[in-house]
């Protein structure tokens, strides 16, 4: 028994939140990538490119798990140094979606804001959604690979696949740039962006005719933010606050609780992005009405029509 365990969390609490979260974000990130690469592949707006790259992230987010789950299980003296390949993967991919996930939902609210506030003039820059996808996997890349090189360094001071704190990210450099480029630059583009959409739908003749249900948009994008926040503020904050107190036992149990809550976003993605039963329903009805002949493609073009879409959950 570790001197520490009075201020550690029973083994259960985090076997039983990991196997919800594996449990619900395999089911729901599988089921949104098979709408999006089989039932619905004729739909290619640049939020769809977004959301499929942001499932595809969760989804590898979710395949570590089991890993993790595996660490909490296993008794205390379990040597990890068997399988230290295995959680060097882990621990890579784990970073790696996070970061991408955080990224992709920025990109999504932009892109939102900008079919909205500029349909017109932000056509040729919302193509180039694809690269943008692309950029931001090489990004992360980049920095799992200095997370890697960090890891190797440390691998021996450690018998956890998945240490209580991250040796790199607890360095003050890294810190600031994981709090300022991977949380605040994020954030404030989601919120820069939720208030001009805001602005945009409330002066529009659409939302002045009752067309257009603010209120509804407004718990929309407040669900969005909250979501954001509840899974990624924790996180960064404990990140945060290795540089403001010393590394113990309570420190590193928050660390681990910041975790699991960063790891339900997989969960709560798809809920608040893919799976808002309006949106859904009504794609796939238009997709059922474009095989057998109709048609509906003016109305992407159609600036009302994208702002009625937008309280519904924009264009999937």
């Amino acid at each position: 028994m570790s001197n520490n365990s009075s201020c550690q969390f029973s083994p259960t609490v985090y076997l039983s939140g990991y196997s919800i979260i594996l449990t619900l974000g395999l089911f729901l990130n599988i089921t949104a990538l098979w709408l999006f690469i089989i039932r619905l592949p004729s739909l290619r707006s640049p939020t769809k490119v977004y959301m499929k790259n942001l499932a595809f992230a969760d989804f590898l987010l979710v395949c570590t798990l089991p890993l993790m789950i595996y660490q909490h299980a296993a008794p205390h003296e379990t040597d990890f140094i068997k399988i230290k390949t295995l959680c060097t993967i882990g621990a890579i991919f784990l970073l790696l979606n996070m970061y991408g996930s955080i990224f992709l939902l920025a990109c999504i609210s932009l892109d939102r804001c900008l079919a909205i506030c500029f349909p017109l003039r932000s056509q040729r820059f919302r193509r180039f959604a694809p690269w943008v996808c692309a950029g931001v996997w090489m990004l992360n890349l980049g920095a799992c690979g200095t997370f890697l090189l960090n890891r190797s360094s440390n691998s021996t001071s450690t018998n956890e696949c998945f240490p209580s704190h991250p040796h790199l990210l607890t360095k003050p450099v890294p810190t600031i740039a994981s709090l300022f480029m991977g949380f605040l630059v994020p954030l404030g583009i989601m919120v820069v962006s939720s208030c001009s959409l805001l602005r945009a739908v409330s002066k529009s003749q659409s939302a002045q005719d009752g067309k257009v249900n603010r209120s509804k948009l407004v718990h929309m994008l407040t669900a969005n933010l909250a979501i954001f926040l509840f899974c990624f503020l924790p996180y960064h904050a404990v990140l945060l606050s290795y540089q403001i107190w010393t590394k113990g036992c309570i420190l590193n149990e928050a660390y681990k609780i910041a975790l699991l809550m960063a790891c339900s976003n997989t969960v709560l993605d798809p809920i608040a992005y893919y799976f808002a039963a309006e949106t859904m329903q009504k794609k796939i009805v238009e997709e059922k009405i474009r095989l057998a002949g109709g048609s509906g493609g003016e109305n992407e073009k159609n600036p009302s029509f994208n702002l009625m879409a937008c309280h519904k959950g924009m264009q999937a």
